[in-house]
């Protein structure tokens, strides 16, 4: 779906809204650069019907003229709100739809104040998920650069995995796991990398420390990279030398349970449904409580986007061709915790494994 086929989804959007919407003010920067193909820091986009507008300042004009050929260019001096208004005026808006998740109050507040003096009567409608709906289903090239953004993280967990020994600090690995994914063509890493060993492995979202790995002890890695602009996201849990058994009796489990829900994910579920199938597993080998978020979420231009596989936001049904992460986990306080995570894409009969770096965890020290 190239950005003419997602203007003209977004177009029957419009005409098929139940507010009557006449045009969207797009401020959101992943639905911006989507449906425009326009990468820069800045600026708007105004859709109706028939036109496509993006306005930006100066200092982009020359870069979104060659990035957005299927929009106007409008410059901007000083705020955006007086030219859109404006534009809305010379259009005959009288519906327009913003993107209200995107927009803080005060933005919403200088918009209206303009839009009463240069086209009094617009009706501001507040749209939820409206671009990223017409998102959420990735095409051909969007799943190929996604997966060049999975390959770059394989290889450098892979390399970085098999490097660690003991005494190195959580804050070190997350460093060199950066340099890799950058040398291997990264844009940047996609969420802050975590990095988390031992005890700290109970917090899922733990930020490295100077804490030094030792012997023995579970290490949860979780990272990722951009790649032109796509993310990708991948955990996996190491220990170096040979764990106990408490260890391979989480792990089993959680692998069991990710498994398990991978096998089983495909188009037509809601996202609940898919949270149950790796849930189940783990509430049925006594870990229930050790498993508080959900399952998994989307993953494209933004690290974290519909659909969710979660027992309270997974109302959404699975769609052929969305990418999701599948990342069940167990964390018990003073231990640690053990996550595997990968990404996938739901198919109609099952889902397509993106992630390929290996689920050995055991790290062999033996030679250090």
């Amino acid at each position: 779906m190239g950005v003419t086929h997602r203007l003209a989804a977004l177009r029957r959007g419009i005409q098929q809204h139940e507010a009557s919407i006449d045009a969207v003010l797009v401020t959101e920067s992943e639905n911006r650069r989507f449906l425009s193909g326009f990468t820069g820091s800045a600026g708007h986009l105004l859709v109706t019907a028939g036109v496509s507008v993006l306005l930006t300042d100066f200092r982009y004009v020359e870069q979104a003229g060659a990035q957005a050929p299927d929009f106007e260019v409008v410059k901007t001096e000083g705020h955006a709100w007086p030219v859109a208004g404006d534009l809305v005026a010379r259009m005959g808006v009288r519906r327009l739809g913003f993107e209200c998740e995107a927009m803080t109050v005060d933005q919403h507040t200088r918009l209206r104040d303009v839009l009463n003096q240069k086209a009094p009567g617009v009706e501001l409608v507040a749209l939820r998920g409206f671009v990223e709906d017409v998102r959420q289903v990735k095409d051909a090239a969007e799943i190929a650069l996604i997966r060049e953004a999975v390959l770059i993280a394989d290889r450098a967990l892979e390399s970085v995995g098999a490097g660690l020994r003991p005494g190195v600090t959580e804050r070190e690995v997350a460093w060199r796991l950066e340099v890799e994914m950058r040398e291997r063509g990264a844009d940047g890493v996609s969420f802050p990398i975590i990095v988390a060993a031992g005890p700290n492995g109970a917090m899922p979202h733990h930020r490295p420390s100077d804490k030094v790995i030792e012997v023995g002890e579970p290490i949860v890695i979780d990272m990722g990279c951009r790649y032109m602009g796509y993310c990708s996201d991948m955990t996996r849990t190491f220990v170096l030398g040979e764990p106990d058994a408490q260890f391979w009796s989480v792990y089993s489990t959680v692998l069991r349970a990710q498994q398990t829900c991978e096998d089983g994910l495909k188009a037509g579920m809601r996202g609940a449904e898919g949270d149950l199938l790796a849930r189940n597993v783990i509430m049925q080998a006594g870990h229930g409580d050790h498993f508080g978020h959900g399952t998994g979420h989307g993953v494209g231009l933004a690290i974290h986007e519909n659909p969710y596989l979660s027992p309270s936001r997974g109302e959404m049904e699975l769609r052929t061709g969305t990418v999701v992460t599948v990342e069940p986990g167990i964390y018990l306080p003073g231990w640690g915790g053990v996550r595997i995570e990968d990404m996938v894409v739901i198919g109609a009969d099952r889902s397509q494994i993106l992630t390929t770096a290996h689920k050995a965890p055991v790290v062999d020290i033996s030679a250090a």
